[in-house]
């Protein structure tokens, strides 16, 4: 060959290739699926070997294709990591994307511990309810809660989670003591509006269902948006919420809320740490996944409340 293919040709390839579709690489490129498959044909003509077998509604990895895959994956790496050497501040950064809740609720409140342990690491926090794409943004790792299901990514389990219902102290005062769920649901309910079908079973009428009682009724009380805002309103006297044990576990340990009722039900979904593969042993996406398993763990161990 006279010359090397443009690392933007190879680039392309390997997206497409991680993907095994035209249209998600252009999606994460930014480019329409036409640019993509011409650049990819470009450089198969450009180097005299099939990189994809064109199979109806999918693509498939030629041995030739696969084996570049790997090697471009690996030079895009060694490039990441030398520029990292060369600039001591990206080197330093790292961007970790979650939702609002679990960032303020869990993350925060913990970061101090990172932040002693690993002077030399600066993690900027990116909350947003909207599944980030962490190559288009540039983002370094994400907390998610879901089902581990994200392919094409290095996936670490971190800790399940439970919902159990809460409110303040001075709320459970004025209330009177409960015994059973008939009484608890005479009570204001408070709602994460972003739980009710999510699959998460994290909202009430999932938690009814767990404990053999879909016959009860729920629906009635004030929604929020956000499982962070659902907390404040339930700290602030407004009613019992039902939420999830990582986003309150600091509460009930310090008295701020109670557990009027404590029936206790699993969530489906649970935390993962996702991050690119060709990233996943770069030391400051290591140190912080090492010390993120620590604190999951110290969370999950902590003991589920008495009745208030």
């Amino acid at each position: 060959m006279a010359r090397l293919p443009s690392l933007d040709s190879l680039q392309v390839f390997a997206v497409a290739a991680r993907h095994l579709s035209f249209t998600k690489a252009a999606a994460e490129l930014h480019r329409t699926q036409s640019a993509v498959s011409h650049r990819v044909k470009a450089l198969e003509a450009e180097i005299g070997l099939l990189l994809f077998n064109r199979i109806t509604r999918r693509l498939e990895l030629t041995d030739a294709g696969r084996a570049l895959a790997h090697q471009v994956d690996q030079a895009l790496l060694d490039i990441e990591r030398t520029i990292a050497k060369l600039d001591r501040r990206e080197a330093r950064r790292l961007t970790v994307t979650l939702l609002p809740s679990v960032a303020s609720r869990w993350l925060l409140p913990r970061l101090p511990r990172f932040r002693e342990q690993n002077p030399d690491i600066d993690v900027r926090v990116i909350a947003d309810a909207h599944v980030l794409d962490l190559r288009a943004e540039g983002i370094d790792a994400a907390v998610r809660f879901g089902l581990g299901r994200y392919a094409g990514y290095a996936v670490t389990p971190l800790m399940p989670d439970k919902v159990l219902p809460v409110c303040s102290s001075s709320f459970a005062e004025r209330r009177g003591p409960i015994t059973t769920i008939d009484t608890l649901l005479e009570w204001p309910l408070l709602h994460d509006s972003t739980t009710e079908g999510d699959g998460s079973h994290s909202d009430w009428r999932s938690w009814l269902g767990e404990l053999g009682r879909s016959d009860a009724t729920c629906d009635a009380g004030q929604r929020f948006s956000d499982a962070g805002l659902l907390i404040e309103a339930t700290i602030h006297g407004l009613g019992v919420a039902l939420v999830r044990h990582s986003l309150v576990a600091d509460y009930l340990a310090n008295g701020t809320l109670v557990c009027p009722l404590p029936l206790v039900t699993p969530t489906a979904f649970n935390y993962y740490l996702v991050v690119r593969p060709e990233a996943a042993a770069l030391p400051k996406i290591a140190r912080f996944r090492d010390w993120l398993q620590v604190e999951a763990a110290q969370t999950v161990a902590i003991a589920m409340p008495s009745m208030a």
